[in-house]
């Protein structure tokens, strides 16, 4: 079975760089502490789990998605595109807040590997660079997207880096 992704449509494609529309999508999210994933992801794994309101179990999706940019570092899975705001239980735990995403058009970079903060700025600079030379704005802040589970060869593992553009 597929884990289901974000749903968006490429506008310009140049090699390893991206520009797409995504549709709007529903965040669980909260406050990370490291790449690794030590405390925020088990705040919303346990919500999908079954640590909300209803006790509801919600299918896994992909990617991960760390806001990497800001003082704080938040860890956020999206929510299966069969829910919306009105149709998600309510979390159980203060920490993790629901954030609805409109539709937005995102610059992204695709990478693999296992992160860490030298790459990650390696790849937002790269991005930033080719979004001067294509002449686009910046809107957003970086987020970093992971699509694989952390036990994978680094070699296997498919990152992005995504900034919302004008």
């Amino acid at each position: 079975m597929a884990i289901e992704k974000p749903k968006y449509e490429v506008i310009q494609k140049d090699g390893k760089f991206e520009l797409r529309h995504y549709e709007p999508m529903i965040l669980a999210q909260t406050q990370e502490t490291a790449l690794r994933g030590a405390g925020g992801f088990n705040t919303v794994f346990n919500y999908i789990g079954g640590n909300n309101a209803e006790g509801k179990k919600i299918s896994m999706t992909a990617p991960v998605i760390n806001e990497i940019d800001g003082e704080e570092m938040t860890i956020a899975f999206v929510m299966p595109s069969e829910f919306d705001c009105e149709t998600l239980p309510d979390p159980n735990d203060p920490r993790l807040q629901l954030k609805e995403i409109p539709a937005r058009k995102v610059a992204a970079v695709t990478f693999s590997g296992t992160v860490n903060p030298q790459m990650i700025e390696e790849k937002k600079q790269e991005l930033l660079d080719w979004l001067k030379q294509q002449e686009v704005k910046v809107v957003g802040q970086a987020e970093l997207a992971r699509y694989n589970p952390p036990f994978l060869p680094g070699f296997i593992k498919r990152n992005e880096i995504l900034i919302e553009v004008e």
